[in-house]
């Protein structure tokens, strides 16, 4: 999905790849209509002003910045019923 974005992916650990020279983190829609976001993905994707890149369950893609995702977010607690902290995004809010 981000090299059909014009980006590259990468091999190592933190965020899935580069898109424009910054930090980019593919998300999809699995069996409810929302998205996962982690709180240390998304504060390294903010700190570097990188971009989201959310696939429907159509398959069809949109680029969001991580500066947007935190808008439509909010400043509340993050959930942590797993290892990692985080929220949760609806489909409606993307698209």
């Amino acid at each position: 999905m981000i090299v059909r974005h014009g980006g590259r992916p990468l091999v190592k650990s933190g965020t899935d790849g580069v898109l424009n020279g910054r930090p980019v983190e593919v998300r999809s829609v699995r069996k409810g209509k929302r998205y996962r976001i982690q709180k240390d993905t998304h504060r390294e994707l903010v700190k570097h002003r990188g971009s989201y890149i959310f696939v429907n369950g159509r398959g069809q893609s949109k680029v969001v910045p991580a500066a947007k995702v935190s808008q439509l977010i909010g400043f509340g607690k993050w959930l942590k019923d797993r290892v990692y902290p985080h929220k949760f995004l609806k489909t409606k809010q993307v698209w």
